[in-house]
């Protein structure tokens, strides 16, 4: 991840903050209150997506193929923003 070159990695970033606003429009819609709002949904989900993608990067995952990529990154975002949500609900409900 880190060999590309400047201008794909900001096309790369933007493209998934771009999906990860969407979603986060979306489950702002879905989950209502339990959320974080769009703009915080959209950054959870970007930041899980990199760091998903950076720790299988570290553990010796190389993504030649971008649909890898994009799926453990996805659930790398998908799985931080369920984690905090599932806090953040258990939370309130005190």
């Amino acid at each position: 991840m880190w060999d590309m070159d400047i201008s794909g990695l900001a096309i790369g970033l933007t493209v998934v903050a771009a999906i990860a606003f969407l979603s986060g429009t979306v489950l702002d819609a879905v989950v209502k209150e339990n959320g974080f709002g769009p703009t915080g949904n959209a950054l959870l989900v970007t930041a899980g997506f990199l760091t998903a993608v950076y720790l299988a990067n570290r553990q010796g995952f190389i993504f030649t193929d971008l649909k890898l990529a994009a799926a453990y990154g996805l659930g790398g975002g998908f799985a931080l923003f369920s984690l905090l949500a599932l806090i953040k609900a258990g939370l309130a409900r005190r």
